[in-house]
């Protein structure tokens, strides 16, 4: 059974108001006995001439990865762009067809031509949309698997973040990943958290087959789909500053339509507790007592829970002084593992100053924000995607 659970960091607020930081935790519970999901699949792949050698021979082998790991209800499909994108494999159910028959033609891939990444992702939608999804009656984990080693030939990052929100509203998710020092980073980004997803920096042609598996492993632990958080703020409140802190630091685009928003959530899988933290503006109330700031609703294939940000306005003094640090801590831990992921260096610099001040520079996530931020100062693509990923997630010693 899923389940949310909300925190702030001041639990008691003054009559003029301030502002709060909040958390919600999701947690996605276990599988149905009934089984896992079909899993839709397309990998899409780059096979412009930069990808000629290694990099295509890898692809190749994480190909046959994926094959390995499907059961006979999935759906794989294959698309290859390069100056222009081809359906290599129609999605077929693994049932109908072989190992060997899919293998022959990834075989047959090769490497030649430009870049274009806006084809094949558009190709590679159209392809999975032609097997009849239906989101209010079906509940396939459907993926995208793209792996580029360039930057597109006509498109800008912008232009993908208009394809990645109509590719996320026919209930697929983007994994994107982009190998080597060539590739465009922010198109590489934009498409992960756009479409729900992950973005990945891949060091080396080895790391390619580890990607797909983790990938399609990840998509069999898939407990519901097409999960978002409505917020219904109270008059008055404002909600700003959301981002996904589990299970990669991204920055949440929220669209609000009078008090209320949604927060696109990636799938929920098994085991993977998301969470998300934004800012609560607590308005100034003459009337003392606890008050409900935003009411929080979780849905993800038909399935509800939900909670409250919640504060008891107070002229308590020592209410007042109460403070839950780790709160504070996760917002702006979020909010500098996400910066450094863009390779914003300077501002991450800025958040750990604030972090300092406020919180003790021998504060166990303090010291981690500025490691992240010196090892990406001093590093590269691989550094900026690891700092996106919290590893340790221990609070305040």
């Amino acid at each position: 059974m899923v389940a949310i659970e909300t925190d702030v960091n001041r639990p008691y607020v003054p009559a003029d108001g301030t502002t709060l930081t909040a958390t919600v935790d999701v947690e996605p519970g276990a599988q149905a006995s009934s089984g896992v999901n079909e899993r839709h699949i397309v990998l899409c792949l780059d096979t412009s001439g930069s990808m000629d050698g290694a990099k295509l021979d890898q692809a190749r082998e994480g190909a046959s990865w994926v094959f390995g790991l499907l059961e006979p209800d999935d759906y794989v499909g294959i698309v290859a762009f390069d100056s222009d994108a081809s359906v290599v494999m129609r999605p077929t159910q693994w049932r109908e067809t072989s190992r060997e028959a899919a293998m022959s033609k990834v075989d047959d891939l090769g490497a030649g031509g430009g870049t274009d990444m806006y084809d094949g992702l558009d190709t590679a939608r159209t392809a999975l949309d032609s097997l009849g999804y239906r989101p209010e009656t079906d509940d396939a984990v459907r993926r995208i698997l793209l792996l580029s080693d360039g930057k597109d030939n006509s498109h800008e990052p912008a232009d993908f973040r208009d394809l990645a929100r109509d590719i996320d509203g026919s209930g697929i998710r983007i994994l994107s990943a982009g190998i080597g020092t060539d590739y465009d980073e922010e198109t590489i980004r934009t498409l992960g958290t756009t479409a729900r997803g992950e973005w990945t920096h891949l060091e080396s042609p080895g790391d390619i087959e580890s990607f797909f598996g983790a990938a399609v492993e990840q998509a069999q632990s898939v407990v519901a789909t097409d999960a978002s958080l409505e917020l219904d703020a109270a008059p008055g409140v404002e909600v700003s500053e959301v981002y996904r802190a589990l299970p990669q630091a991204q920055e949440v685009d929220v669209d609000w339509r009078g008090n209320a928003a949604q927060v696109p959530l990636p799938d929920l899988a098994e085991r993977e507790r998301q969470r998300v933290v934004l800012k609560v503006n607590a308005p100034a109330r003459d009337e003392m007592g606890e008050q409900n700031l935003v009411d929080v609703t979780l849905t993800a294939s038909g399935r509800e829970a939900s909670d409250r940000i919640a504060a008891e306005y107070t002229d308590d003094n020592a209410k007042l002084a109460e403070h839950n640090e780790s709160v504070s801590l996760d917002h702006r831990q979020t909010v500098v593992r996400t910066e450094l992921g863009k390779g914003n260096v300077a501002e991450a610099e800025t958040q750990v100053e604030k972090m300092t001040r406020i919180h003790g520079e021998d504060t166990a996530v303090v010291e981690e924000a500025k490691r992240q931020t010196r090892l990406v100062s001093e590093g590269g693509r691989e550094e900026r995607n690891d700092a996106t990923r919290i590893v340790d997630d221990s609070r305040i010693e």
